[in-house]
């Protein structure tokens, strides 16, 4: 069996102290063989492993639409999320619904107020209360932009371009005045909890036909990897709690993809000491008694994607030793 781990936000922007040791992933980085590339989104890894062609943006949204259980079909959806807009000194930065939690009844109480402000013109559909969608008649010419990429950053060069994308802002505009001073909001201050106060359109196309089937199994809780899985007929799983379990729930043969989740910004440095205990020693343990012929890593950072293919064999090779995280950051 092979199995593709996707880590993403192993790296983050600020580097990694040299104290940050993780025997197994250090020594699995080590003895195997690395391929630094320049990163790609995500969303853009996924889609190029599934063999789907960009459309003028990557197609989110009807993927994410299947995975939250709804039928795309042939129609163009687009991804139109609630998000928190916060005026800075000099610009306006975004909190995506990655960053807060937010209830279904907050979701569809703040839909039926868009709904009904919009009508038919722009229908808003809260699949999940973190993830709503819309249905165009045609494809927009434009190109947008994944919430993740705008976090943290002004808003104003990541707004929708091209020529339709006026329309678009005008939605947005339109939307903020609607959600600004809307009862859910009012609670959710009152609360110390971000308002969402505007909305973010991204990630439109139609679902390809295409059929490849690039792994046998995927394991991952990312709403893109399980929808692509879907659409290609390849069995799809939650993420399980650890490597055992997911291991556990395998044959021998195979190709198996599993995609972490992406920490919230709190959680980084707990989170390497719990990818190390769930992920990366269960791995290698894994690779040495022979459970796994090849493991291939995929840790990602703000400025490189680090791929590491480690075969059982190469585990013999002592004297490539470990060096830091650090060192490969």
């Amino acid at each position: 069996m092979h199995c593709n781990l996707y880590v993403p936000d192993f790296f983050p922007a600020e580097g990694l102290p040299p104290s940050d040791s993780l025997a197994a992933a250090e020594t699995l980085i080590a003895r195997g063989r690395r391929r630094r590339m320049t990163p790609v989104s995500t969303e853009a890894w996924l889609f190029e492993r599934f063999g789907v062609a960009r459309q003028r943006d990557w197609p989110v949204a009807p993927y994410t639409l299947l995975a939250d259980g709804g039928a795309p079909e042939r129609n163009y959806w687009m991804r139109a999320d609630p998000v928190h807009l916060q005026v800075g000194r000099d610009n306006l930065g975004l909190a995506d619904s990655a960053a807060f939690d937010v209830s279904r009844a907050e979701s569809e109480a703040l839909v039926e107020t868009l709904n009904r402000h919009f009508g038919e013109a722009m229908r808003f559909y809260p699949v999940r209360p973190e993830r709503w969608y819309v249905r165009l008649d045609k494809a927009p010419d434009m190109q947008t932009t994944p919430p993740a990429a705008a976090r943290g950053v002004a808003i104003d060069e990541n707004l929708p371009s091209g020529p339709d994308a006026m329309r678009f802002h005008a939605l947005m505009n339109e939307a903020q005045m609607l959600l600004h001073e809307h009862p859910v909001n009012a609670g959710r201050e009152a609360r110390g909890e971000p308002a969402l106060n505007s909305i973010w359109f991204w990630g439109g196309g139609v679902i390809d036909a295409g059929r490849a089937r690039p792994f046998s199994m995927v394991f991952g809780d990312d709403p893109l990897a399980r929808g692509l899985a879907l659409a290609a007929e390849i069995p799809a799983r939650a993420l399980p709690k650890n490597a055992d379990s997911a291991l556990a729930a395998l044959g021998d043969e195979g190709l198996v993809l599993v995609v972490l989740d992406a920490p919230r910004e709190a959680q980084l440095r707990e989170r390497r000491t719990a990818l190390e205990r769930d992920w990366f020693a269960p791995l290698f343990a894994a690779l040495k008694s022979g459970r796994i012929g090849m493991l291939t890593l995929q840790l990602c950072g703000t400025d490189s994607l680090l791929e590491v293919e480690t075969v059982r064999s190469d585990l013999r090779y002592f004297w490539r030793r470990r060096k830091p995280l650090s060192a490969y950051a």
